[in-house]
């Protein structure tokens, strides 16, 4: 199984290291025989090949850690992100779209024919076709901070829920850069996760305050909270060798959550189409 992954040698970066579904996955490419360079702005703790600091919503800290990884790379998972709250709107907007979109598209020329990117979008983002005109319209920007700043100065009511907006963001970059990439037969995908139980979650129902009651609402029909591996396997999966015709995917990874919503036999909570 491990040679049909086929990540023995190649060289990954990973975004959202330290903990949760980064971690996890982190440590599985690791066990794979991967050359893994793991960033997070927090002490990354797991075994890999080199552990970088970078701040997602900083140019500069991106920038600084770039100079620091391969010229080429095989492969990016794109893990990090931030609750809201406590996180503010546009914090969490810098950091789990902008920064990613920032160091996705640094790397790009550095990855060669066969290269896959796999992101960490969510169902909270799975409403993007009801906000699809304002999402295009955020994707048009520049790829930079100062960009993205001024647009959500400017368009308060479109990103006031940063999170949902980050994710929706996400998904639909996701959609339409497998056109541009397949030329250069490179795959890009996203997974969409239910709630899972990690450090993002207890940020969000501690410091952020929000009613587990509140979460719950959004468990598929098991009943619970995914684990962070569960979420790293399909994660793994889009980047490996074995999906290597798949692409502009984003994967619900949700037990069935969001084909309860689209089945009517439960409430369209987060108003998807």
């Amino acid at each position: 199984m491990s040679a049909l992954l086929g990540y023995q040698g190649k060289r990954i970066v990973i975004t959202g290291a330290a903990s949760g579904m980064g971690q996890a996955a982190a440590h599985m490419l690791s066990e794979l025989g991967a050359e893994v360079y793991a960033l997070d702005i927090a002490p990354v703790m797991t075994s890999v090949y080199s552990a970088l600091m970078m701040d997602m919503q900083d140019a500069a800290s991106i920038d600084a850690g770039l100079q620091q990884l391969p010229d080429r790379v095989d492969a990016l998972f794109n893990c990090a992100g931030v609750p809201s709250p406590p996180f503010s709107a546009e914090e969490t907007v810098l950091i789990n779209f902008c920064g990613m979109r920032y160091l996705t598209e640094k790397l790009l020329p550095r990855m060669t024919e066969g290269g896959a990117i796999a992101s960490i979008a969510s169902t909270a983002g799975m409403g993007w076709r009801n906000h699809l005109d304002s999402v295009k319209a955020f994707l048009a920007l520049e790829p930079d901070f100062e960009s993205a700043r001024a647009w959500m100065v400017a368009n308060p009511e479109v990103c006031a829920d940063g999170y949902g907006f980050s994710k929706q963001c996400m998904i639909v970059y996701t959609m339409q850069q497998a056109a541009v990439l397949a030329g250069r037969g490179i795959r890009i995908n996203a997974i969409s996760p239910s709630p899972t139980a990690s450090g993002f979650m207890d940020k969000l129902t501690g410091e952020g305050q929000m009613p587990a009651e509140a979460i719950d609402l959004f468990l598929p029909a098991n009943g619970r909270y995914a684990s962070g591996a569960e979420m790293a396997q399909p994660l793994v999966w889009l980047n490996s060798a074995m999906a290597e015709f798949v692409s502009g995917v984003n994967l619900p990874v949700d037990f069935g959550y969001c084909a309860e919503v689209f089945t009517g036999t439960r409430d369209n909570l987060l108003n998807i189409s």
